[in-house]
């Protein structure tokens, strides 16, 4: 269809029909199920309470402890089945590209029954539209408002008798909880250059007070709690925000933010890198923060400047990245049209090269620059993830090797990895050499 109509066609996802992943995913329970259904059918193992979930005999015989470690399966198995066999490229790729952006650690606590709803309820129906609405879906999520500590955060001040006993927090001294304040800042908008001071940081911080959740462990909401704001007059970035203005001041601060120029150049490079270079051209992240601005934030329009320009397909940009983890599984097996459950041999392979799915314990998420992929012990696996997939070794995961053998033949025609690959005696050293060429691990 030619690469302006792929990309006007991906641009718009809601217009392309993705049934046949969306009826793999539904097999996924959990996947649809609420924070309170998950807490309820798979309960810490403090609370010694039995699922309801009625599930098959192998789960019934799982401790406490180890069940509710298939919530995250399940998410990690739709992130490889929509990455695998959706026809959605773009919003797959934007979606991780948040998820990434909005880290959550998920094994802190309360977080590993919340992050399904994160991906489900906040990123995924924003990852194409304007970022101010993203940001604010992010601010009001309870896996960020947990992962965070912005739900703990109160006015000093605040009258302490009885405010935090609908949040199980009866007897907690008050105080003021600086993290998510910070890294919406440093990490989500502005940038760490991004010319804020200390003094905005606790500015914003008293901004948030009172943004907390219902009892996290059970009901996990967000919850508006005046009684522990600090409703006092506030000054961000030069910005005066009045006395009394509630829950209107956590977002006058994400407004003020979503649309500020460090903010758009900050995020441009940031998508920039992604697509294009580990160290993209300036003007090209100048024309995408520009068109950010101009937009006010709509994200689709950043994407066509960016994935629209000669930058995006010049020759310096061809194979510039190197995959990361979950692209090499994707892009392999989407390539040989590999049948996969996505189970847990897949997800050790790309956690063993380097991106256990969800698991990056600081706010920052994983870098995106080939140094985070390339090392000796990460190769290593990436080799043995080749060679597995080639000879029927990973579990849950087939690919006809004599078929994909064929399919190479017109793919390695003058190409570096040619020689070897064409040398290989069997099919399955045909594909496992090109998959571990340095020419598939690079986009």
């Amino acid at each position: 269809m030619g690469t302006e109509a792929f990309l006007e066609r991906q641009l718009h996802p809601e217009r392309i029909d993705d049934s046949a992943v969306e009826a793999r995913v539904a097999a996924l329970p959990t996947l649809s199920m609420s924070p309170g259904e998950l807490i309820e059918a798979f309960p810490p193992p403090r609370l010694g309470r039995a699922s309801s979930a009625g599930t098959d005999m192998e789960e019934s015989s799982m401790s406490n402890s180890a069940r509710p470690r298939r919530i995250l399966v399940e998410l990690g198995r739709e992130e490889v089945w929509r990455a695998v066999y959706g026809e959605r490229q773009l919003e797959e790729v934007m979606v991780q590209f948040w998820m990434n952006h909005f880290n959550i650690f998920a094994p802190k606590g309360a977080d590993k029954w919340l992050l399904t709803s994160f991906e489900r309820d906040t990123i995924r129906p924003h990852a194409l539209g304007h970022f101010e609405d993203l940001l604010t879906a992010t601010a009001k999520s309870p896996a960020m408002l947990f992962y965070l500590d912005n739900w703990l955060s109160a006015a000093p001040q605040a009258p302490a008798a009885g405010a935090f006993a609908r949040f199980g927090r009866r007897g907690r001294k008050n105080g003021l909880n600086e993290n998510y304040a910070r890294e919406l800042m440093e990490l989500h908008t502005l940038g760490v250059d991004g010319g804020y001071t200390q003094q905005d940081v606790t500015e914003v911080a008293r901004a948030f007070t009172g943004w907390t959740l219902e009892r996290p462990r059970r009901q996990a909401e967000f919850v508006f709690e005046r009684r522990i704001h600090d409703d006092g007059e506030k000054v961000v970035l030069g910005e005066r925000i009045a006395a009394g203005g509630g829950v209107d001041d956590g977002l006058r601060v994400l407004r003020l933010l979503a649309h500020h120029p460090a903010t758009a150049g900050f995020l441009s490079r940031k998508l920039c890198q992604r697509f294009v270079a580990d160290e993209p051209p300036a003007r090209l992240v100048e024309r995408a923060g520009r068109r950010f601005l101009d937009s006010r934030g709509d994200l689709r329009a950043v994407l066509a400047t960016i994935l629209g320009s000669l930058e995006f397909q010049s020759e310096a940009a061809y194979r510039a990245k190197v995959k990361s983890p979950i692209e090499l599984v994707a892009s392999a097996l989407r390539a040989f049209d590999a049948e996969t459950d996505a189970g847990l041999p897949i997800l050790f392979f790309i956690g063993r090269m380097g991106q256990p799915m969800f698991q990056y314990q600081a706010p920052t998420g994983f870098p995106d620059h080939a140094s985070t992929w390339v090392n000796s012990a990460a190769l290593l696996m990436r080799v043995k993830f080749a060679a597995a997939l080639a000879t029927g070794r990973i579990a849950g995961t087939t690919v006809d090797a004599e078929r994909a053998a064929r399919l190479l033949q017109e793919e390695l025609s003058g190409s570096e990895a040619s020689e070897s690959a064409r040398g290989a005696r069997s099919p399955e050293a045909r594909l496992a050499l090109y998959v571990a060429s340095p020419e598939f691990q690079r986009r």
